[in-house]
């Protein structure tokens, strides 16, 4: 999806519904409330699709399908009337790409059916928030893509790397669950990769003491110009322009 956009644009991910971490995400979302960014981009993985997964299941999590995209949606319902006046868009990640595969190789009879969408079963147009297929991200007027990802190196700003010598320019990608940045300039500019955090639950029980970080950016766009601001959130809580939230939704100063 291509647009062209002037404001200041919000960017969360890696919420792994019903696996996120709801404080920290609550608070992202005050956050963001009184912030009213104009334009929210939720890139990818905001549902896990556990029961789809190929790797080996906790018994215990299985046939919880319906009730895991219910609280996606009730996410979307939430973030809708938080920001009523902001324009969403949804990208999907690889977790949200499960669906598609599993479609296509054990039920493609079923594929076509609008039930079945991405549009229908996470409540985006109800709460008109558009959609963007797994791998077409969005390139914000020319200069900037963002999109999930496809690829994770061993650490921090890595795959912002291998991004950018991948696909060259400016962006912001999902995926990795850390948060990075990448510069990088040669004879026809100066161009930066970003990795934006994750707003998942820290301690999932399939892997110990990860390598994760929470957090989400700003990214502002004034003309031909982009400013990206990149908030990690430590124990649920976070620091911008001098003032400290968390702590159930109230701001401190940073004294």
């Amino acid at each position: 999806m291509k647009i062209n956009f002037q404001g200041t644009a919000a960017v969360i991910n890696d919420t792994h519904n019903p696996y996120q971490d709801q404080r920290a995400l609550h608070e992202v979302e005050l956050f963001l409330s009184e912030l009213q960014p104009d334009l929210l981009i939720k890139n990818g993985d905001m549902n896990d699709f556990y029961g789809l997964s190929k790797f080996d299941k906790n018994p215990d999590r299985k046939g919880n399908l319906q009730k895991d995209l219910n609280s996606t949606k009730a996410m979307n319902t939430r973030q809708r009337v938080q920001m009523p006046d902001s324009r969403q868009i949804h990208i999907d990640g690889n977790h949200e790409d499960r669906l598609r595969r599993y479609l296509w190789s054990k039920a493609d009879e079923l594929a076509s059916l609008d039930v079945l969408t991405g549009e229908s079963l996470y409540g985006l147009k109800d709460n008109e928030i558009e959609y963007v297929a797994y791998g077409e991200g969005v390139l914000i007027n020319g200069i900037f893509m963002i999109d999930h990802g496809n690829i994770i190196r061993a650490h921090s700003s890595y795959t912002a790397k291998g991004l950018s010598d991948k696909q060259g320019g400016s962006g912001m990608c999902g995926h990795t669950h850390r948060g990075g940045s990448y510069y990088k300039r040669d004879r026809f500019g100066t161009y930066g990769y970003w990795e934006n955090f994750c707003l998942c639950d820290l301690f999932p029980d399939y892997v110990q003491y990860p390598n994760w970080q929470q957090g989400f950016s700003l990214v502002h766009f004034i003309g031909e110009r982009f400013w990206v601001e990149q908030i990690p959130v430590i124990k649920r809580r976070f620091m911008y322009g001098g003032k400290l939230y968390g702590s159930g939704g109230k701001k401190k100063d940073s004294k």
